[in-house]
């Protein structure tokens, strides 16, 4: 098993559904068609259970999972750990190579009712044909301890034929089992090496400096930790002109910058404005003479 860093792939084939775990929030359900494949409970779909408020590593949402330690529980919870499962969009051939990519993170203050989940876990994942069938392990990762997310990319060759896809939590220790917790997004599992044909290109050569993408988040916690505490859009380049436009779900505008380094900090009118769904549109000019212009949702998380 080798463990490589994020390689691009262009349009290979991918095996699982949902990939970047998209759902509506809420405790004890995972995003469908991901399934419960844990033990006397399951997984979450965050942001917005126990506290957790922060911003998924891919779009708006991801899996958080738990296992039960004997710190803290006695029989039969203590040992217990969540999982999720998903039918795969293709079968897996046993002996072939795949690479699957996943982002991990790690939230220490975690805590319930009192009881403390601030530990970190391991991800253990396993394929198998049916529903939670846990065929063969295939990984084991290494202790999550990081609050920022991270991408993982391991290789495997297929030890048996699979049609289905499990994760789950373990402990750091299993001879100590502790309490603790794994948050987990952004899935890809492909062949290795898959390559397809590139679209051909034309023979109109584009200078490097009139490229100039930007990059806004998915989603914003105005909470004055420091942390992705506004939304704002980041450029490659310093544009010739700027405007930002921000709406809420009935179209009005609640925020407009012409200045790419100002940010909307939550409010409209100095209150607070709700957590949920904005639009935003962006109109920059850049290089010679070009534009251009993005749309696009974020999250207000609160």
């Amino acid at each position: 098993m080798l463990f490589l860093g994020a390689a691009p792939f262009a349009r290979a084939q991918e095996f699982l559904p949902n990939p970047s775990m998209e759902g509506p929030p809420r405790m004890n359900f995972p995003p469908a068609p991901w399934m419960n494949c844990g033990s006397l409970s399951s997984a979450d779909t965050q942001p917005g259970q126990f506290g957790i408020a922060r911003a998924a590593a891919d779009n708006l949402t991801f899996i958080g999972l738990v296992a039960r330690g004997a710190d803290q529980f006695g029989p039969p919870l203590a040992g217990s750990a969540e999982g999720v499962g998903v039918f795969l969009l293709d079968t897996i051939k046993a002996g072939q190579e795949y690479d699957l990519t996943y982002s991990l993170s790690h939230e220490p203050g975690f805590s319930w009712e009192g009881i403390d989940f601030g530990n970190p876990c391991r991800l253990r994942v396993f394929i198998g044909e049916g529903e939670c069938k846990k065929g063969r392990e295939i990984h084991l990762s290494q202790p999550i301890d990081h609050y920022p997310w991270q991408e993982y990319t391991f290789r495997f060759t297929a030890p048996v034929q699979a049609d289905f896809l499990i994760f789950e939590a373990a402990f750091e220790d299993e001879a100590n089992p502790r309490s603790c917790n794994i948050l987990l997004d952004a899935g890809r599992l492909r062949k290795s090496f898959e390559d397809e044909p590139t679209e051909p290109t034309d023979s109109v050569e584009v200078e490097t400096d009139t490229i100039c993408p930007a990059y806004l988040p998915n989603a914003f916690s105005p909470n004055s930790d420091g942390r992705n505490d506004t939304f704002r859009a980041y450029l490659a380049c310093e544009p010739g002109s700027f405007h930002l436009s921000v709406f809420d779900r009935w179209g009005g505008k609640v925020f407009e910058s012409k200045d790419p380094d100002e940010g909307w900090d939550g409010r409209v009118q100095g209150e607070p404005a709700p957590a949920g769904l904005y639009a935003f549109v962006l109109e920059y000019a850049f290089g010679n003479g070009e534009s251009a212009r993005e749309y696009g949702e974020v999250a207000l998380l609160r």
